[in-house]
């Protein structure tokens, strides 16, 4: 054979190519070799990431159309050659083959093609690597423990033919990485990542990018945890036995950065909790417009960063003190002598009872007055007056000064003939 190759064409043209000799059948159009026409003479190759780029001296036989490239396959243990390109234009003395793997051997061989499509004996062999990858970034961490956000820093790329990165995040329930976020700028160092979940572990990564589109390796993984919220307020309790007030307390929230607690507060067990005060102790004494009257509440403790703990799923209780009970077996009789009323003792919180004594002054015309600090389940009114008629009623009071509801009324009155 004239000569001896480790490559082959494709198309079956490895033996019209190289030997000369008749080809095999090859699909159509078949490629027929015409060794008298001129051989493609490189002067050399130029070679980037993936790119390379070639020159050849210029051919003037006005028969030639243009050139054929051939080019092997990397992963081909036979360095197969295969036609990668046609360059219709005589006058071409350029090629870049694109898209290539950087930092990779490649074998060439180019062969003129004439107005009949004939073609020629292929050049000489000539081997070009590409360019190795430009490093990944070689700094990237992550600042964690920050509130429902994440800081990537990273140390700006050297190579000024970045254009800028690429920050990628872990999917962790189908451990996947997505793109997140596109940087412009090669200077630039640092991204916020924000609108996280509260305690929760994230994993980043960045890529640099080149002007003409080439992505680096991804550099290390970083691994963040955001801020936690602040732990569910426990111990709460609230009192059942102040005149119209309901004394809260808790366990103090021990958190790092704490600004205050939030109470809220509902008229019923399941209702809606509504705020209802800011402090920064971990007691309130909330007051009631009524005796008796309830609120239920939820606490939650808040830090600096607004961020607060969960209300929680335990409802506490709290009322104002209940009004004593209402004196019973209440009785009355009036003579020229005065009114006598008496009654029955029946709570043991009554300190004292008031009565109330209604004067008609007419009709329709009523005068009230009260009488206070009786200490005795009975009580004798010299101050009535013949003829007129008087209401009396009894109240309950306790030492907090806290009154039953009042007896129904006693109506008197001392007629004279």
């Amino acid at each position: 054979m004239k000569h001896s190759l480790a490559y082959s064409l494709s198309l079956s043209l490895a033996l019209s190519l190289f030997t000369g000799c008749t080809p095999q059948p090859t699909p159509s159009p078949q490629i027929i070799i015409d060794p008298k026409l001129p051989v493609p003479l490189l002067n050399g190759s130029l070679s980037d990431i993936n790119t390379i780029a070639f020159e050849w001296k210029s051919i003037t036989d006005p028969n030639i159309a243009g050139y054929h490239v051939y080019r092997s396959d990397p992963v081909d243990n036979n360095q197969t050659l295969t036609r990668i390109a046609t360059i219709n234009d005589r006058f071409a003395t350029h090629y870049v083959d694109e898209k290539l793997t950087p930092n990779t051997l490649y074998h060439y061989r180019f062969t003129s093609v004439s107005k009949e499509f004939l073609e020629s004996n292929a050049s000489e062999p000539i081997e070009a690597s590409t360019l190795p990858m430009i490093a990944p970034v070689s700094f990237f961490q992550s600042i964690g423990n920050m509130p429902r956000s994440a800081k990537l820093l990273w140390r700006p790329h050297p190579n000024t033919r970045i254009s800028g990165y690429i920050i990628d995040r872990l999917n962790v329930n189908d451990q996947k990485w997505s793109e997140l976020k596109s940087i412009e700028g090669r200077l630039n160092a640092e991204y916020i990542d924000r609108d996280l979940k509260d305690g929760q572990v994230y994993y980043y990564r960045i890529r640099a990018i080149t002007f003409d589109k080439l992505i680096t390796e991804p550099s290390e993984t970083t691994k963040v945890s955001t801020k936690p919220l602040p732990k569910e307020v426990q111990g709460i309790t609230a009192t059942t036995h102040l005149p119209k007030a309901i004394a809260l307390k808790w366990d103090p929230t021990v958190v790092e950065e704490f600004s205050h607690y939030n109470i809220y507060r509902s008229s019923s067990s399941n209702g809606s909790y509504d705020y209802h005060i800011k402090l920064i102790d971990a007691s309130f004494t909330d007051t009631t417009k009524e005796d008796g009257e309830s609120f239920y509440y939820k606490i939650t403790a808040v830090d600096k960063d607004g961020l607060e703990s969960p209300m929680g799923s335990i409802v506490t209780q709290g009322s104002s003190l209940a009004k004593p009970r209402t004196p019973v077996a209440y009785d009355g009789k009036i003579s020229a002598a005065g009114a006598n009323l008496q009654w029955s003792k029946n709570d043991d919180r009554i300190a004292s009872y008031t009565v109330i004594k209604t004067t008609k002054t007419s009709w329709i015309g009523r005068e009230s007055i009260e009488i206070n600090n009786i200490k005795e389940t009975s009580f004798n009114d010299t101050s009535v007056q013949p003829n007129v008629g008087y209401i009396y009623q009894v109240i309950g009071v306790d030492k907090d000064g806290v009154r039953s509801l009042p007896t129904q009324g006693i109506e008197l009155m001392h007629e004279t003939k």
